[in-house]
């Protein structure tokens, strides 16, 4: 709706997982770093955790796009809340892309010839389950521990990344076995205030705009009510220009935000 008002290519601030706008903070750079250590190097298991809205989805999104130009097999699952086999049959559809076998063992053979084929063309397989603190069935865990269990003498035929919020780090703390497979956990934390106002300035940026069109009082009541999550300074920061937009105001100032906040309760 305000796209015209700025002269913009596209709009900035949408809760979606465009790895274009994908904003390289310390925090978020680490944990790309270390999950493509995990995957680079096709270890076992990696686990990112934070808050709801913090961005662990893109930095997956950001990781699959950078490792599908090698040539690395993803299955993707954005929604975990499924029995062990209906996990497993939905692991295998995003491989193959068309139906899958009914019975369990039919599935898992199919999982382990994509998993060696894949081995064979020198390339590699990796499983992400997104939205993991969901997984309530300890079976469900089980056959995710299980998928390891593919592997050569040198090296797994799987690299499995859950990511979630806070509370899955204690559901895989409490599965001894799972958790023995896990090389790496990050947790991702909330922006500080001065990387809220360059992520602010760089999601414009790849939308169009050269400069930042919020005023530091602005940037600071946005940082104050979103907590520096990406999420909430997203919501709270496209109200804000739909805001202005409707006042035919190019420059957005802390009462704009206010207005704002206070529409969008």
């Amino acid at each position: 709706m305000y796209k015209k008002h700025w002269s913009l290519q596209k709009l900035p601030f949408e809760n979606t997982p465009d790895t274009e706008f994908f904003f390289e903070s310390d925090k978020h750079q680490e944990a790309f770093s270390r999950l493509s250590y995990v995957v680079d190097e096709k270890k076992s298991c990696a686990v990112i955790t934070g808050a709801y809205g913090t961005g662990k989805t893109l930095i997956l999104k950001a990781l699959e796009r950078e490792f599908r130009k090698k040539g690395y097999m993803f299955s993707l699952v954005n929604n975990p809340r499924l029995d062990d086999l209906g996990l497993l049959k939905m692991i295998l559809h995003n491989f193959t892309g068309h139906n899958v076998p009914e019975r369990k063992e039919d599935v898992l053979m199919g999982l382990e010839k994509i998993m060696r084929d894949t081995y064979q063309d020198g390339k590699h397989v990796v499983v992400v389950i997104d939205e993991a603190q969901l997984i309530e069935d300890a079976y469900v865990f089980e056959e995710l521990r299980l998928l390891l269990n593919f592997q050569t003498e040198t090296r797994f035929l799987v690299t499995l990344l859950l990511s979630g919020q806070p509370e899955l780090k204690g559901k895989l703390d409490s599965n001894k076995q799972f958790s023995q497979r896990i090389v790496l956990s990050y947790n991702l934390e909330p922006l500080s205030f001065g990387e809220t106002e360059k992520y602010i300035e760089h999601r414009l940026k790849i939308s169009g705009l050269a400069e930042n069109i919020f005023n530091e009082a602005a940037l600071e009541l946005l940082y104050k009510r979103s907590g520096g999550i990406p999420r909430w300074i997203n919501n709270i920061a496209n109200m804000s220009m739909l805001t202005a937009f409707s006042k035919g105001e190019k420059s957005i100032g802390s009462e704009i935000v206010a207005e704002a906040i206070e529409s969008s309760k």
